[in-house]
């Protein structure tokens, strides 16, 4: 019997905190933490969502393939230092106001997400599965093509924010 795919994606941390389960190319389950949290918005660690999707499943933490993350933080956080140096004097308050929290959490977002991961899954760190990080537009690309009835399909993305890109096909 082969082995069925199972990748968890998940958004948090900016806003509109989710969760998807994919198994084997199917979409089992989806599902934004606010529905749980009653918080409009909620971008904290999607904890119920993870829940949720799991219990549709009927399985747990250890039985996920992988874990993809919609964000390369490390790539956003080279494109904010690069535009602050562009630019510098000017926007000195807004660098002032982003780097605390970039220092102090965004950077750090890896060990983060594997840490709750863990604590969810109640399961130690060593026993997570793998955690992988897809650019920005390429996960909302992925979202729209990959349920669509279509094998080929040029997606064009516009967004306010992306690592580099606000505009991609």
């Amino acid at each position: 019997m082969s082995h069925a795919t199972k990748i968890l994606g998940l958004s948090a941390y900016y806003h509109d905190s989710a969760a998807a389960l994919v198994i084997d190319g199917n979409i089992i389950a989806a599902a934004q933490e606010e529905r749980f949290s009653r918080k409009k918005h909620d971008a904290r660690f999607p904890e119920n969502a993870i829940r949720y999707c799991l219990g549709e499943a009927g399985i747990t933490m250890t039985d996920i393939d992988e874990v993809v993350f919609y964000d390369k933080p490390l790539v956003k956080f080279e494109r904010l230092i690069e535009t602050y140096l562009s630019y510098a004097p000017n926007g000195i308050r807004s660098f002032i106001a982003a780097m605390p929290i970039w220092l102090k959490e965004k950077l750090y977002l890896k060990s983060t997400l594997k840490r709750e991961l863990a604590a969810l899954g109640k399961i130690k760190i060593t026993e997570l599965p793998k955690l992988l990080f897809a650019e920005h537009h390429q996960s909302h690309a992925a979202s729209a093509f990959f349920p669509s009835p279509y094998n080929k399909a040029a997606v064009l993305c516009l967004d306010g924010v992306g690592e580099w890109s606000t505009t991609t096909v």
